[in-house]
């Protein structure tokens, strides 16, 4: 099945267990109420078949109100349809034919809906049970076995059962789906920077640590880079913070794109990023950086008819699993303090002074 995957610009994010949800589901209410529509023509209550060619249309126009991120719409529809046909096929074809069942899934889907309030959501629970113990009360007695069957009864029965079946299996599934998309979610915002989608410096220390212990198996060095965006605040106060946001963005796009796989890149905070160059010589992680520094002093930076000229200024240090990580950030910081001494735009490495 494909519902979870197909997530159109209409839905936002915090809609997404509606949209899996409703997805789902309409599904099943569709098949299922175009296969009743012969079923009841074939048993002879030809108003019930007519009423499921309504539903089939309800169905289907909450299915479409869903991918345009109607949701509120079509759970509203689908609850009416459902506890209408519930009711209205178990008062005319009686309580042993099954229809009853569609109101217990029929409570865990109101409880989907997270724009109502939990009294809200209490009294249609309440609601619910008040007509389904009427239906019990006045549509249990022998009167509808007697006109259709006793055979066409079970055969209801079990096919509503089935049916009841699946539709709490997809609600399960669908839930099950869309929790574990919002878990995940949920660790990305704990690791990374929202604006720029590195890594964030929580998850950066991590990541040090986890090369500081490949480095006491393998014994290969790695450098540490710290850099920062030149006369960034000038940019923010001569164009607006949106402005320094999308330069920011920008920057990240160019830095993943011209980094080598292995390196490992973080947003260390405001305007400064923090780089891990495993296994790499100062040579090799100068020659890497500088190739990254003159792609950004390079680029057209462009917003909104304006062009700007960005440039970065980076420190480094190379580093092995001997030195304790707060001094090797001390020493790319320093680094990076000399390169904006020495006029900015450029690479210095601890080794140079």
């Amino acid at each position: 099945m494909k519902a979870a995957t197909v997530f159109s610009e209409y839905v936002k994010s915090e809609n997404y267990r509606l949209f899996v949800v409703v997805n789902y589901i309409s599904y099943l209410g569709f098949l299922a109420h175009l296969a009743f529509i012969p079923l009841f023509f074939w048993i002879g209550y030809e108003s019930l078949a007519y009423f499921n060619t309504f539903s089939v249309l309800a169905w289907l126009v909450a299915y479409v109100f869903n991918q345009y991120g109607r949701h509120i719409y079509a759970i509203a529809l689908i609850s009416i349809e459902v506890f209408a046909h519930a009711v209205l096929a178990t008062y005319i074809l009686g309580w042993d034919s099954g229809f009853h069942y569609y109101l217990i899934p029929f409570v865990l889907f109101v409880f989907i809906n997270h724009k109502q309030s939990v009294t809200v959501l209490g009294m249609q629970v309440i609601a619910v049970f008040v007509v389904y113990m009427w239906l019990l009360v006045n549509t249990s007695h022998e009167v509808y076995e007697q006109a259709l069957g006793t055979e066409v009864i079970d055969a209801l029965q079990v096919m509503n059962i089935a049916v009841n079946f699946f539709a709490i299996g997809l609600l399960g599934y669908a839930l099950r789906t869309s929790s574990m998309r919002a878990e995940r979610e949920m660790e990305q915002l704990a690791i990374k920077d929202s604006l720029t989608e590195l890594y964030n410096r929580r998850k950066m220390y991590e990541m040090i640590a986890l090369e500081k212990a490949r480095m006491e198996r393998h014994g290969k060095a790695s450098v540490l880079v710290i850099g920062d965006i030149d006369w960034f605040k000038a940019i923010n106060d001569e164009y607006g913070h949106d402005c320094g946001d999308e330069v920011l963005k920008v920057i990240s796009k160019l830095m993943q794109k011209t980094l080598r796989q292995q390196d490992i890149l973080s947003r260390w905070g405001g305007e400064e990023f923090m780089l891990l160059l495993p296994e790499t010589s100062n040579d090799g992680a100068m020659k890497v950086i500088d190739v990254l520094r003159t792609t950004i002093a390079t680029h057209d930076f462009e917003y909104c008819g304006n062009h700007l000229s960005v440039t970065m200024t980076f420190g480094m240090q190379v580093f092995d699993n001997t030195q304790p990580v707060e001094d090797i950030i001390k020493q790319a910081d320093n680094s990076l303090y000399k390169g904006k001494e020495k006029g900015r735009n450029c690479v210095i490495s601890a080794f140079e002074f």
